[in-house]
């Protein structure tokens, strides 16, 4: 019974959401920050994101509120990297800024969405709500920190051009 309900797109959610904790626990433990490795957890957020949204629009669930959450979140992220304290050594490395601990908090976060959403895919039409309501934290957390990295990203190829 729970084989007919879950399948392997479930697995490779599973596999984002703990690759994105994991990066991001990586990086909070470097004192720098190659440019293309700040770029993969949140790489990971977004790929559990979609895949998450399209178990939604699999249930025929309205698109907007998601990308609304996503918006939502990538300008909060976006304000948290620009105004984030940012230095680049000459190798262009990034030095660990304070106050990233948050980012950990949001990749946490998002794999507790995958969990609720593996669970609801195994309990069945019964946590339809808990699905949508876990798919929508997963979009804005996944919008933090890309906006966060992208705004980073801008800042730092801005120093380089």
């Amino acid at each position: 019974m729970l084989a007919q309900k879950l399948n392997l797109l479930h697995i490779v959610l599973l596999l984002s959401a703990a690759a994105c904790v994991y990066c991001v626990m990586w990086e909070n433990r470097q004192r720098t920050l190659a440019l293309r490795r700040h770029f993969r957890s949140a790489g990971f957020a977004i790929l559990a994101a979609l895949l998450l949204l399209f178990f939604q629009v699999g249930t025929k669930q309205p698109i907007w509120p998601f990308l609304a959450a996503l918006a939502l979140g990538l300008v909060a992220g976006g304000a948290s990297g620009v105004a984030l304290k940012l230095r680049v050594d000459r190798s262009w490395q990034i030095p660990r800024p304070a106050g990233t601990r948050h980012m950990i908090w949001m990749a946490l976060l998002l794999a507790a969405a995958a969990a609720v959403d593996i669970a609801g895919a195994a309990i069945g039409p019964e946590a339809k709500l808990w699905r949508f309501y876990a798919t929508l934290g997963a979009m804005a957390c996944s919008g933090v920190m890309f906006g966060r990295a992208i705004a980073v990203g801008v800042r730092v190829w801005r120093l380089i051009g």
